[in-house]
């Protein structure tokens, strides 16, 4: 028995009977997969059966004569190359050409021609929540699509609930759980209100599950607005045609259906301080007619004032028809009366007359004493009932006088809001407060 050969011998020995036989070699297939990784192009070729991985280094691109696209038929010509490190065979391009449409993006062509027939891609689009309090989420579970919509979900509007239907992103489980995930996620004991169908980018192939007609027709009949964030911005698949808003990758979609709390409040606020600058315009236009009407006279808001002006007029009235006053005058004309008294007196002829002018002094000065006893007792009720007028008398029985925002009192319970400001006059003092 000969001696074993090592990985790496047995490898350089396919390398070099492989290699120069294929050193120039043409095949035909459908592109897939393709990727740019730093400058080089890495694709699958592929039929039914049979894969062939190639690549397009980077000094070649530009003399490629035509760039493959996913999900083309291509003719390519290059050599193929054994690389020995990985143990994997690469075809090298060196020149491409369009062979036709591939089959996949053929049967594609023809689904999205039977769908549209049908008018599943032509119906209305429903409009979406503007603060929806709960999202469905159609997403594979530990994927990045889940995990890219949380993230976002969680920055933008942490106060929405999400609620995730599982789902197999590829593969054979991938229709049938997507429609049982959303004829679950549609029911209105869930309470959502939008539903995001989303997944990761990925080849054709892999992105084909949402390609079904069943899945694109559950989508299209769904009873809440969908979202789909199905693969990258190049990928378009059949579900992002039916549903009422397409996404171009899970992210987006998450930022279609959720509210920017950020740019919300800083609406609120510029908004709020808009009309505090209205209101403040308002307040000074007022303040400017209420000064114009005091300056004119035309207002007076002070009840204190009012009642001061009242008082000032019954005091003037008192002193006017103070007993005092007139019992000035009358004693100015009790003085002129004996001036004229002792002047007549002085005048008589006889004694007889002098019994007669003494009774009447002596009458006189009793009425006097009785009309001045008269006056003062009205005087003290004068004075009682203008006691009764001060405001400032209750004050000092304890109560308090309550004035709103203008200084106007407060008559009743139910004439100011609660929360009004107010106004409290003690008789040393006032205090500023609001109703409960």
């Amino acid at each position: 028995m000969d001696a074993p050969l090592s990985v790496k011998r047995l490898l350089e020995q396919i390398k070099a009977r492989i290699e120069p036989p294929f050193a120039s070699v043409c095949v035909v297939g459908e592109v897939s997969n393709l990727r740019d990784k730093g400058r080089h192009w890495y694709f699958t070729l592929k039929e039914e059966g049979a894969t062939l991985s190639c690549a397009v280094w980077a000094s070649q691109q530009r003399l490629l004569g035509h760039a493959p696209r996913d999900g083309e038929r291509v003719v390519l010509k290059g050599s193929l190359n054994l690389y020995v490190a990985g143990g994997s065979l690469t075809l090298a391009v060196t020149h491409c050409e369009p062979a036709g449409i591939g089959d996949l993006q053929a049967r594609l062509r023809q689904l999205e021609a039977e769908l549209r027939a049908e008018g599943l891609f032509d119906r209305p689009r429903r409009a979406l929540p503007a603060f929806p309090r709960r999202i469905g989420v159609v997403a594979a579970l530990g994927g990045a699509a889940l995990r890219d919509v949380l993230q976002v979900a969680a920055r933008r509007a942490p106060g929405v609930h999400l609620l995730v239907a599982p789902a197999a992103a590829q593969g054979e489980r991938c229709v049938p759980e997507n429609l049982l995930a959303l004829q679950e996620i549609q029911d209105p004991h869930w309470a959502c209100e939008v539903v995001l169908l989303v997944r990761g980018g990925g080849s054709l192939e892999d992105l084909w599950g949402f390609n079904d007609p069943a899945l694109v027709r559950a989508v299209a009949a769904c009873r809440l607005p969908v979202v789909t964030g199905v693969g990258h911005e190049i990928d378009t698949t059949l579900v992002d045609l039916a549903a009422d808003r397409r996404a171009a990758t899970p992210s987006q979609a998450a930022e279609i259906a959720t509210p920017d709390l950020r740019t919300l409040d800083a609406e609120v606020r510029r908004r709020l301080e808009g009309l505090e600058s209205r209101m403040a315009w308002r307040l000074r236009g007022l303040e400017s007619t209420l000064n114009m009407l005091l300056d004119r006279g035309l207002l007076r808001l002070d009840p204190a004032s009012l009642a001061q002006g009242r008082l000032q007029g019954f005091l003037q009235r008192l002193h006017l028809a103070h007993p005092q006053r007139r019992l000035d005058q009358r004693q100015g004309r009790l003085a002129l009366l004996r001036q004229r008294l002792r002047h007549a007196a002085f005048l008589a002829s006889g004694e007889s007359d002098r019994p007669r002018v003494h009774e009447a002094g002596r009458r006189l000065h009793p009425a006097a004493l009785r009309l001045l006893q008269q006056r003062g007792q009205r005087l003290e009720v004068l004075r009682a009932r203008l006691q009764g007028l001060d405001p400032r008398g209750p004050l000092r029985r304890g109560f308090a006088l309550v004035r709103d925002q203008l200084g106007m009192p407060v008559l009743g319970a139910q004439v100011l809001p609660p929360g009004s400001p107010v106004r409290v006059q003690w008789l040393d003092g006032e205090r500023r407060g609001r109703l409960d």
